[in-house]
């Protein structure tokens, strides 16, 4: 069945808002040769309207965090079983992919599963298939921590190591990095407030160490210190995963945009390949910058131990995205919700990247499409609860006392075992969601309905985006168009029209950004 489709045209809307005129007006300005000359043109060209600013769009209180253990999250199955209780949640099952494909199910058929799994294999440092070197519990390894060290070091050749300034080490870095995979890339000195992001531990906990198994052993867990060492290392036997801790310390964050078309298929076995095509592709991303730091004399470590750092809190504070409504998300300007983010540590002077003002997250606290797309009601709708320092608690009542030990048994005041607390944001639900995640489908749905994911071949998306980032009094109206125009999640027999489109390498627009090779 079709969708449905306004035939008011996008211009005529725009004009009926007096919007088509008023685009100029808040366009940039340059008032003479030189100060178009002195633009800067080292980075990536980003829309006018995504400005720099000194801080996050975000409030932030720094006072209010501390290192925390990077499984502090629902993706640690230990902590969402205590809020169900182990046997309850051991008993939750997903309906079978099976019985969906033998029944045709839009989304599910051969084709689609296929496609599916295959994208979601690759060779990893540790061997070959999907997230080998991320499994909760697997082995720790240097090579997977500091790359594969293949290529020869400045000393090796006999040559000086690479030196340069800070900006001339960004520009160089992201040029490489781009050209390996990345869409964008940003920097930010890991010193002062910042280093309260790194976790005490990486890896998730399963349910195989819930108590009375409780805790898990280091090996599993991957703890993350710091050491008076020239250069980090993993212990293999122990699991301890070591950096410098007097050499000075760059984060380098990417972005690594997915699929739109398929993520609108929420959800299917196609929105799963391009929830995983983001991993696969970034595996060349990182082992092949840890090789360019080796090749120019410095070092570099991958986020092995996973999640030691939130990469949607990098993402934000270095000017990659925004904080969004929905907890876990990062708004990209350029690509919406739909856009993973990764890291790695380096020793490389980098000059840190600015927040940005896009507007996007002033947009959120109008819009609320995600949470209207939730169909565990578990994302804050609009006009309930305001942001807040403090997470809300779950509706869920936990079954089983917290977690024992490393700090649960203590958590800061106000902090729920699944939160890091420290911004003032709206807090989602997520015991209700990964409990919808597990027994009814694994959903996503909120992903793709975000309005700042629309496509920007018309030009009425940049006007769009450039109001909303300046003039807000638009924003709940132009939430509200999104599903209007067609856009959103799409159902039924509609899920396999992905099969029939035309679309880029990887199903992503990889010129976005671009200045130079005729890609304007």
């Amino acid at each position: 069945m079709s969708r449905f489709h306004s035939t008011l045209s996008r211009r005529d809307f725009m004009k009926g808002l007096g919007l088509v005129g008023a685009a100029s007006a808040v366009a940039p300005a340059f008032h003479d040769i030189d100060e178009l000359s002195a633009a800067p043109n080292n980075t990536r060209k980003r829309a006018w309207w995504v400005k720099e600013v000194d801080h996050p769009t975000v409030d932030i209180d720094w006072q209010m965090m501390a290192r925390h253990h990077g499984f502090h999250s629902t993706q640690s199955a230990a902590i969402v079983a205590r809020y169900f209780g182990l046997s309850d949640y051991n008993a939750q099952t997903l309906p079978s992919t099976t019985e969906r494909l033998k029944n045709n199910e839009p989304g599910y058929q051969l084709r689609d599963v296929a496609f599916s799994s295959a994208a979601g294999t690759w060779e990893g440092p540790l061997g070959f298939g999907f997230g080998s070197w991320r499994v909760t519990g697997g082995p720790s390894s240097n090579k997977a921590y500091l790359g594969y060290q293949r290529v020869s070091t400045p000393e090796q050749l006999g040559v000086p190591k690479w030196t340069g300034s800070a900006d001339e080490a960004a520009k160089m870095l992201r040029s490489a990095m781009i050209a390996y995979g990345a869409s964008d890339v940003s920097f930010g000195e890991l010193h002062d407030d910042h280093l309260k992001l790194v976790g005490t531990h990486g890896d998730n906990i399963s349910t195989a160490f819930y108590p009375p198994k409780f805790p898990p052993p280091d090996t599993v867990i991957k703890p993350q210190v710091f050491e008076d060492v020239p250069v980090g290392y993993v212990d293999e036997k122990t699991g301890k995963h070591v950096l410098p801790s007097k050499v000075p310390l760059y984060i380098v964050t990417w972005s690594m945009p997915m699929p739109q078309e398929m993520a609108k298929t929420a959800h299917s076995q196609l929105m799963g390949a391009a929830n995983t095509s983001r991993y696969r592709r970034d595996e060349h991303v990182t082992y092949c910058t840890l090789e360019f730091l080796r090749g120019l004399g410095y070092h570099g470590y991958s986020d092995t131990n996973y999640r030691a750092i939130p990469t949607g809190a990098d993402a934000v504070l270095q000017g990659l995205a925004e904080n969004g409504r929905h907890t876990i998300m990062a708004l990209s300007p350029e690509f919406g919700a739909w856009c993973g983010f990764f890291h790695l540590i380096t020793d490389l002077p980098l000059a840190p990247s600015k927040p940005i003002d896009a507007g996007m997250w002033n947009f959120c606290h109008s819009c609320g499409q995600c949470a209207n797309a939730c169909p565990s009601n578990s994302i804050e709708h609009k006009g309930d609860r305001e942001p807040s320092y403090e997470p809300y608690p779950s509706s869920i009542t936990p079954k089983d006392p917290a977690l024992p030990g490393l700090g649960w048994d203590k958590p800061t005041p106000g902090e729920s075992d699944y939160y890091k607390t420290g911004r003032k944001t709206y807090w989602t639900d997520m015991i209700t969601c990964w409990g919808y995640r597990r027994t009814v489908d694994n959903c996503l749905r909120c992903f793709p309905s975000c309005v700042f994911n629309s496509p920007r071949g018309a030009m009425v998306h940049d006007i769009v985006k450039a109001t909303a980032a300046n003039i807000g009094i638009f924003n709940s109206f132009f939430a509200s168009m999104h599903e209007a125009f067609g856009y959103g999640v799409v159902e039924g027999e509609e899920k396999e029209l992905w099969w029939d489109m035309s679309l880029p390498a990887y199903n992503i627009n990889s010129i976005v950004g671009a200045q130079h090779g005729g890609y304007k």
